[in-house]
């Protein structure tokens, strides 16, 4: 059964976000879209595994994709964690291109003659594998037995195991072999450890547990909000910013006329900016003709506010895109 699903990562939504934002000749730019890159890789890959592990059958697991959880003033992140009545097992992706040769000690990657070297993978999900051990005791959830897996997601990488690595052979496959490799995990757990009230308890502490990533990403980058490109951008050509005129927006690129398409650029400054908004800062950002417009963009959006006249302001809902 699927406890929580995958959904778009928030740090690949700001950066998507920010690269809107910037202008081509940005300083920051070149890293931003580096950083982009990986984040999209990485989030095709989870969306690879969560494919598959949506294969198995119902009611034989708990699945929570993409759980982070701390360990004292630190956290660390699952990709996926499934659970039964007999075991845990965590699963890692892993979306790398190129040629892959996993070593004892290292993971080298060959795109193109250029090589880079990134730790063992084995040794990451290894010591989540701990961390999680320890966050079961700290939260007095029921001891289980966990084992783990590196799920390598990318169908056009080739990869190679070090001869005589026998844990890499073992915990490490291709995501098409990922559910032999589940049923493989299952042979060797067969004893009933929880019953439905266990189970039950370690998924809400779990799920009470989780703490997505937040971070500023404006302040990573050195970035000032007056540095942002503000405006509407057209849904259809990309242009920005439309203009708004009677009650609409017009795209003076292409003539796309749309009455929401400032709801995305208000999500934009959510995300790079702060989860509240003011009259003032609506008008910046939107490109607004006068604070009175502003006001009736609130008076429709129905956002959740503190504070009265010029002092208002306005919050940004729970669910909002």
């Amino acid at each position: 059964m699927l406890e929580k699903d995958l959904i778009k990562p928030i740090l690949l939504e700001q950066h998507e976000a920010l690269e809107r934002r910037i202008a081509k000749n940005h300083p920051s730019r070149a890293d931003i879209e580096e950083k982009l890159i990986n984040l999209r890789s990485g989030y095709r890959g989870e969306k690879t595994l969560h494919y598959y592990l949506s294969l198995l059958p119902p009611k034989k697991y708990q699945i929570f994709h993409d759980i982070r959880l701390s360990h004292g003033e630190s956290f660390f992140q699952i990709d996926a964690f499934l659970h039964s009545e007999k075991s845990g097992l965590i699963v890692d992706s892993k979306n790398y291109s190129g040629s892959l040769l996993l070593e004892r000690h290292q993971l080298t990657q060959e795109v193109n003659e250029n090589k880079r070297v990134y730790s063992n993978p084995l040794s990451q999900v290894a010591r989540h594998k701990i961390l999680l051990n320890y966050f079961f005791e700290k939260n007095q959830l029921p001891s289980i037995p966990l084992d783990h897996l590196v799920c390598f997601t990318n169908s056009k990488a080739t990869l190679q195991i070090t001869p005589g690595y026998i844990e890499a052979e073992k915990k490490v496959c291709r995501a098409e072999n990922l559910l032999m490799k589940i049923a493989e995990h299952e042979k060797f757990f067969k004893k009933d450890y929880l019953d439905l009230k266990q189970m039950g308890k370690i998924k809400r502490q779990i799920l009470n547990k989780h703490t997505p990533l937040q971070s500023d990403v404006l302040q990573v980058y050195n970035i000032y909000p007056s540095e942002l490109i503000p405006g509407v951008q057209c849904p259809i050509c990309l242009f920005l910013p439309m203009s708004y005129k009677g009650r609409k927006w017009v795209c003076p690129e292409c003539n796309t006329i749309s009455k929401d398409a400032h709801l995305p650029a208000i999500n934009d400054f959510f995300l790079l900016i702060k989860p509240f908004i003011t009259n003032r800062e609506l008008c910046w950002f939107l490109q607004l003709p006068t604070p009175r417009t502003a006001a009736y963009l609130f008076y429709i959006l129905n956002f959740p506010h503190t504070g009265t006249n010029k002092g208002r302001i306005y919050h940004q809902p729970k669910s909002f895109l």
